[in-house]
């Protein structure tokens, strides 16, 4: 690939990014010489020199990440308009994250990442049904497990409770009538 088509793929994408269009291109990749330097040409001088480091980031890859990239690239190109939209919104989303809530989302990605796939394909079934569920069955559903978590948590407290006493015994000021029977 020639230098100016990899400085023009960079151009796009610092286009886009900058909010740039591509109207009268035919299709992407498509704009003459002339709307390429008219795009270069509104750039700032910030986003000229992002572009010019990125050219530089990508004549040191390696060829093998450089095709990796490449295969990333024409399919973000393939992508309908929506399906990209939808990506830059979540992209923006996580860059707006605290770092926290970023910090535990990335911990769940790992532990989806390491379940096994019968138990990632498990969950993936079950998530498909939640989602075919209407707004009210999932928000019945909802009020149900809370129902059961908070009966849940009030036995684990019963049973805590329980174990604390036996523990103390009576030698060691617990409740005497409680010393020595199980429950």
């Amino acid at each position: 690939m020639s230098r100016i088509m990899i400085f023009a793929l960079w151009l796009g994408v610092a286009a886009a990014s900058a909010g740039i269009s591509q109207a009268g291109a035919s299709e992407p990749g498509a704009s003459t010489e002339q709307e390429t330097l008219e795009r270069w040409q509104r750039l700032t001088p910030r986003e000229k020199q992002e572009i010019r480091d990125r050219y530089e980031r990508w004549k040191a890859l390696p060829p093998e990440e450089k095709a990796q990239l490449q295969q990333k690239i024409e399919a973000w190109r393939r992508l309908p308009p929506g399906e990209k939209e939808r990506i830059q919104q979540n992209f923006q989303r996580w860059q707006d994250m605290p770092p926290e809530q970023k910090e535990r989302l990335r911990a769940r990605w790992q532990r989806w990442h390491d379940m096994p796939p019968e138990r990632r394909e498990l969950l993936r079934r079950r998530f498909e049904q939640l989602r075919a569920l209407s707004p009210e069955e999932r928000n019945e559903l909802r009020e149900k497990f809370r129902a059961q978590r908070a009966l849940e948590m009030e036995e684990k407290k019963a049973a805590r409770k329980q174990f604390r006493e036996k523990r103390s015994g009576p030698e060691r000021g617990g409740d005497p009538s409680s010393a020595g029977v199980s429950r």
